[in-house]
């Protein structure tokens, strides 16, 4: 069995978490959207900016190397081979110092000079033996580029290198003299990333075409994965196939490097699933504090309306001696007041009943007493009606006759119901006895579907309003007057209709006579209303509301009675 303190529980759990799950999942796709849509605007300025602050970066080191590259004083030094030690060498070598120096000395990038000969003789502001082998291992691939500048990242040095070939520009362009190696710290370059950042999961890759110049800022990632996102270029929520996690990306390439960034969708999506389970958690302690609530609540609740519920348990075994407290003033208190008001209210009902049980024992008794023997009645009016046969006295005889059929239907062995027929029969003989009584001055007729003849029905209905016509209707008259008992079938009614002829009656008046068939006062309408009333009442209490009496009538032309009654 469901508890009012469980449904309670259930109904304002579902009020707080229904509506707090509909708008947190509306805030979490909304703020999806707006994320991803700020980021892409966000990142595409910042990529933006750091391609071209990247782009100056380059710039100014390779305009420093064509600096170096075209120095008068390394050309010089380049182009003598040191054989010899003698006084314009040995000024070539102060000068060529000077200009490594000079160069040194001006730089905004951390980086270190380094310029090697052609017979594999290296100079430097550092140390030569760190970069030894790396140098000689790269002069190959700069003889390769003929001059230009080549961009390598080394790992196991942790350390961008920029370097060229330089040739001899007063003499023969084509003609190889020494090799330049330029060393920048990557410190300076990941601090220049680092500053653009749009968020803290944002990685970032720089790429030159020709793939010797590579350098990351997620290591844990492969070389292909980020090309992947190199060739896809900018794409929202782009799937690696990798690991298969979706990425936003962006590329920007500047001449033949490529910047190209990147970020997962759940970093991004990061604060929108951080709101998420926040309001989740703030909905949980809802939730609990709600139980908490509705526990507390349920029990001053329930607990008054158990004791109502023993109260009427105990209404219900007929004991209505307790009186359940009322200690509260609200709808409960209210609850309590009507249940002790109804306890009393039906109490009093009982104790009516009893008093008109007894009463109703009281009257059967007396009709007992009083109830005149039929047999009696019927052998008295036999009596009469042979001694009136006796003396040769017709009418007498017909009017013994008539009364004592019509008593013997009327009382018909004390039941209530009777058929159409009977009461047809019934009215009948009360007529005979009229048309002796108003000899020439009443005439009468009977119209009765005979499909109806065995239909039940309560009796004593025609007769009355019989009686009623002819005492406020055709005696009024002049001339005879006429009488017509019509019983038709209509459906599953069947409908009694008493029409006479005589002088009607004025609207005000049978507006009066309908009021007074509601009423319980037999003094009213004493001439025109109590037997009406009668019947009116009997059909009502027996067939229910619809069912009673209803006219139709015309000043000087007659008054229609009729009763609409169920076949069943």
């Amino acid at each position: 069995m469901r508890t009012i303190r469980s449904q309670m529980m259930l109904f304002f759990s579902l009020l707080i978490l229904i509506p707090i799950i509909i708008s947190c999942t509306n805030l979490y796709y909304s703020l999806q959207s707006y994320l991803k849509e700020s980021y892409m605007r966000q990142q595409d300025q910042s990529i933006n900016n750091l391609a071209s602050e990247l782009n100056d970066w380059r710039f100014q080191l390779e305009e420093l190397s064509l600096l170096l590259f075209g120095d008068k004083r390394i050309q010089q030094f380049l182009i003598h081979p040191n054989l010899e030690r003698s006084r314009e060498q040995l000024q070539r070598a102060i000068e060529f110092r000077q200009a490594l120096q000079t160069y040194g000395g001006t730089r905004k990038v951390e980086y270190s000079i380094y310029i090697a000969r052609m017979n594999g003789t290296i100079y430097g502001d550092g140390l030569v033996s760190k970069y030894d082998s790396y140098i000689n291992s790269r002069k190959a691939e700069a003889a390769k580029y003929r001059g230009k500048a080549v961009w390598e990242y080394v790992d196991e040095l942790d350390t961008v290198v920029l370097y060229r070939q330089i040739n001899n520009n007063e003499v023969d362009l084509q003609k190889p003299i020494g090799y330049l190696f330029l060393f920048i710290d990557t410190s300076d370059l990941e601090k220049t990333i680092a500053r653009y950042k749009v968020d803290n999961y944002q990685q970032y890759a720089v790429y030159n075409n020709d793939r010797t110049f590579e350098i990351r800022t997620d290591t844990k990632k492969g070389r292909e994965l980020v090309h992947d996102f190199k060739n896809q270029g900018n794409v929202l929520l782009h799937k690696a196939f990798e690991d298969s996690e979706d990425y936003i990306t962006f590329v920007e390439p500047r001449s033949d490097w490529t910047i190209v960034s990147w970020i997962s969708k759940k970093d991004i999506l990061r604060p929108a699933r951080d709101l998420f389970f926040g309001i989740l958690f703030i909905a949980c302690v809802l939730i609990l504090f709600c139980v908490f609530m509705v526990l507390f609540l349920s029990h001053r609740m329930t607990k008054p309306l158990h004791k109502v519920q023993q109260q009427m348990k105990l209404i219900g075994e007929g004991i209505f001696l307790f009186k359940m407290p009322v200690v509260r003033n609200d709808e409960v208190g209210e609850l309590a007041t009507a249940m002790n008001r109804m306890s009393d209210e039906i109490l009093s009902l009982i104790q009516k009943n009893r008093e008109e049980e007894a009463k109703r024992r009281l009257l059967q008794l007396q009709t007992l007493e009083y109830q005149i023997n039929p047999h009696f009645l019927y052998n008295t009016l036999d009596s009469v009606n042979m001694l009136a046969r006796k003396h040769k006295d017709p009418i007498i005889a017909d009017i013994v006759t008539y009364l004592s059929r019509l008593f013997r239907i009327g009382l018909n062995q004390g039941r209530e119901l009777i058929t159409v027929k009977e009461e047809v029969r019934h009215v009948t003989y009360y007529l005979k006895i009229q048309e002796i009584r108003f000899a020439g001055q009443l005439f009468w007729d009977v119209d009765m579907d005979d499909q109806l003849a065995e239909v039940k029905m309560i009796k004593f209905i025609l007769q009355p309003l019989v009686e009623n016509s002819i005492n406020h209707g055709i005696r009024r008259r002049e001339t005879p007057g006429h009488i017509h008992i019509r019983v038709s079938k209509d459906e599953e009614f069947f409908m009694l209709e008493v029409e006479d002829d005589g002088i009607g009656i004025a609207p005000e008046h049978l507006e009066r006579i309908r009021q007074s068939l509601e009423e319980d006062d037999s003094n009213e309408e004493r001439d025109h209303g109590f037997g009406l009333r009668n019947v009116h009442q009997r059909l009502k209490l027996h067939y229910g509301l619809p069912c009673g009496l209803q006219f139709k009538s015309v000043e000087g032309k007659g008054t229609t009675v009729s009763v609409k009654l169920p076949i069943k």
